[in-house]
This record gives structure tokens, C-alpha cells and sequence, in this order.
């Protein structure tokens, strides 16, 4: 089994965006967002089982670490393991996608209700770079670039609320739906997903909540038209 590491331990810079989520030692942040990182990029699929010796070989610490970082992976559902038998990479149908996208929209309604009326000139210039990045990797069709920058677009959002229960709860569920994402039979309609990302910037700049949650509704007409009732 190949283990993919992106960083040794020393030239990885701690995440902050995980930190406030493990709550734990430096270490577990650095195994943790490495193999989350790897799992967003593509280098570990679906399926593909991992070893927890082999990743504390790679990062030279020991396998407690290891394993507490693996356990948090599993309790936002992107690690599955069985008692002596193995741990891999969650196997997301485009059903768990769509019911994700479900509680997302749920949870992104109180984020965007939150951060809208607050947003800023910094906001908005964010929000359009990270959008011009994302129509990008729509019109190459890559699929990698496509989940992670849509990812990074709506974090700005999330980054900015307040209410510390809440991003853990949306950060749990993302990446599980940036996941299934990856994978899907076929693809999403990233027009109405562009549009929702320009009706969030639009709301962003006129501090117009209501503009926001019309985005959203772009997004709920993806899950229900492009995600279907595949399990």
C-alpha cells in the first residue's frame, strides 16, 4: 500500500481552519490535515486503505498520533475502518452526497445569515478571485480543481462566522460532500452552481441576506436535478 504524504511533519504549517476542529496536539493537526489533503487532491481514493504504521513511518512519530488523526477523519465519515480487517478512504455513494448537500445548505442558511450583513470591500474581492478560479476549472472540466475551489469560495463565509459550533459542524459535512463529489457518475451542473456563487457575491456586496439565501436555492435545484435518488 502506497502512502501519500505531501509534507514531512517540520515544513507543514498547521491549518487553522482544522485546528479549532481537533482541539488537540500539533501533531494530530499535521497528520490530520495531511491525509485530508490527499484525499481532497486525488492522491488517495475511494476505497484505497491506509495503514496507520506506514503514515507514522513517513511522518517519524509514533502511532497514537496516527490514530487519533485517523479517528477524527472517521467521525466526519471520509475514513471507514473494520476491527482487524481494514481502515480505508469512505466509499461516498451520490446518495450520502446528496443527503450531505442536504444538511450543508441547512447549515450554510445560518452562515450566510450570519456573515452577509457584515461582509466587507475584503470579502467581496476574495469572493471574486476565488469565483474567477473556479470558473477556470469549470471550463478545463477538471474535477479536482472544480471541488476544491468551490470548497474555498464558500469557506470565505464560513471563516468569517462567529459561532465556533457552527463551522465545526459545516466543516465536518463539506468535506464529506467534496468527497462524493469527486466521484460522481456524472457530473453536476456547474451553471447553477456558478450562479449561486454570483448571487453570494452579489449579496456580499449589498449586504442583501434574502440575495444569499436565493443562491442556496440554486443549490438545492443541483442536489435535486443532477444528484438524483442514486444510493
Amino acid at each position: 500500500m502506497e502512502v501519500f504524504v505531501s509534507q514531512p511533519l517540520a515544513q507543514r504549517a498547521p491549518d487553522a481552519g482544522e485546528v479549532d476542529h481537533i482541539a488537540t496536539s500539533p501533531v494530530v493537526v499535521e497528520v490530520f490535515n495531511a491525509i485530508l489533503d490527499d484525499i481532497n487532491q486525488g492522491r488517495l481514493l475511494p476505497g484505497q486503505r491506509i495503514s496507520d504504521l506506514e503514515i507514522a513511518d513517513a511522518f517519524a512519530v509514533s502511532r497514537t498520533p496516527v490514530r487519533e488523526a485517523i479517528q477524527r477523519l472517521r467521525e466526519i465519515g471520509l475514513i471507514e475502518a473494520s476491527a482487524n480487517r481494514f481502515t480505508r478512504v469512505a466509499i461516498v455513494s451520490p446518495r450520502q452526497t446528496a443527503e450531505g448537500l442536504t444538511v450543508w445548505v441547512a447549515l450554510f442558511t445560518e452562515v450566510l445569515t450570519e456573515t452577509i450583513p457584515h461582509a466587507d470591500a475584503s470579502l467581496v474581492a476574495d469572493l471574486e478571485r476565488a469565483h474567477d478560479v473556479f470558473l477556470s476549472a469549470v471550463a478545463a472540466r477538471d474535477m479536482k480543481r472544480i471541488a476544491t475551489s468551490n470548497f474555498e469560495f464558500v469557506q470565505l463565509f464560513t471563516a468569517r462566522s462567529h459561532n465556533l459550533v457552527l463551522r465545526r459542524s459545516i466543516r465536518g459535512v463539506v468535506h464529506l460532500v467534496q468527497l462524493g463529489s469527486l466521484h460522481l457518475p456524472t457530473a453536476i451542473d456547474f451553471e447553477l452552481l456558478a450562479e449561486s456563487h454570483r448571487l453570494m457575491i452579489e449579496a456580499a456586496r449589498t449586504k442583501a441576506v434574502d440575495l444569499g439565501l436565493s443562491a442556496l436555492d440554486r443549490i438545492r435545484a443541483i442536489q435535486v436535478s443532477s444528484l438524483g435518488d442514486g444510493s
